[in-house]
């Protein structure tokens, strides 16, 4: 029998995208599906759109929430699930994304954690594939070296049992990785399309991506002291040049300049990536 896969939908106000939403999950059409949908009390056309589909929905609330986290929280408290994952009222899965995720965990009994390929889209911009590298450590994923969008990502059910932290509301699924990789958990890459993106005005990449940014930066102070050796320094340099960035496109080229220095002092390893060159660049426009 195949393993029964629980998807949380959390939502609010994405009624303009949130059908779309639902089908992707739905037309999957796997046997042993466990949908749950934690809307947060929206006002627009939301909920007329989710009681159209309640009948093939395993759960659905609609009422005031904290926000994302906790309304993923809320739907990981329901589920039932051996396979977890979760899909923001924006984006879309894949056709045949649910089979072979079920399909590799039945045949790589040891994984706990993987990944698939994304696509970036939105309304006038061209479809942007988007090859995964998964997060090999704690600090791969602190120094910002991973690209591995969030709706790839499934887990068996006991790693997300303990829920998301709501202390970081823009970086949550960030702030999971680490955790699982400091814990000594393995993300593990599968080479197929499974989700599609959506940049709009109003997503949080978009529309506060500021904050995800400065969310970021706070996350790799608060995990370095649990780093060692060469990964301490690498995630250290790795802030020293993001700062050495922004002070060179803020204009303070003598300031990007001592960053960029100290970044090299921290990691004199970091001369070779593409990150340290970047900064180069930027402080020499």
């Amino acid at each position: 029998m195949l393993p029964k896969i629980s998807i949380v939908t959390p939502s609010f106000n994405q009624g303009k995208f949130i059908e779309e939403t639902i089908l992707s999950v739905l037309d999957q059409n796997y046997p042993n599906l466990e949908y749950i949908v934690i809307d947060g009390g929206s006002s627009d056309e939301t909920v007329n759109i989710i009681r159209r589909y309640e009948d093939r929905l395993a759960y659905w609330e609609s009422e005031k929430d904290r926000g994302q986290v906790h309304a993923i929280n809320k739907g990981i408290e329901r589920s039932t699930g051996k396979i977890f994952g979760f899909i923001n009222s924006d984006d879309l899965y894949l056709p045949g994304t649910f089979a072979t995720v079920a399909q590799y965990f039945q045949d790589h009994p040891n994984a706990e954690w993987v990944c698939g390929d994304t696509t970036m889209f939105g309304e006038g911009q061209a479809d942007e594939p988007v090859e995964t590298v998964v997060p090999k450590s704690a600090a791969h994923c602190l120094s910002w070296a991973y690209t591995a969008a969030q709706p790839g990502h499934f887990w068996k059910r006991q790693l997300v049992t303990g829920g998301f932290d709501e202390a970081w509301p823009y970086d949550f699924d960030h702030d999971f990785y680490v955790r699982l990789l400091l814990a000594g958990h393995k993300c593990e890459h599968i080479p197929q399309a499974f989700a599609r993106y959506r940049l709009h005005a109003v997503s949080k990449t978009v529309a506060e991506g500021h904050r995800q940014i400065e969310e970021f930066e706070r996350s790799a102070e608060f995990y370095e002291n649990r780093l060692h050796g060469a990964d301490r320094r690498w995630c250290r340099s790795t802030r020293f040049l993001r700062r050495s960035y922004a002070a060179s496109e803020a204009g303070d080229k003598k300031e990007g300049a001592r960053w960029l220095i100290r970044a090299l002092a921290t990691y004199p390893e970091g001369l070779v990536a593409r990150p340290f060159w970047g900064c180069l660049r930027k402080l020499s426009a």
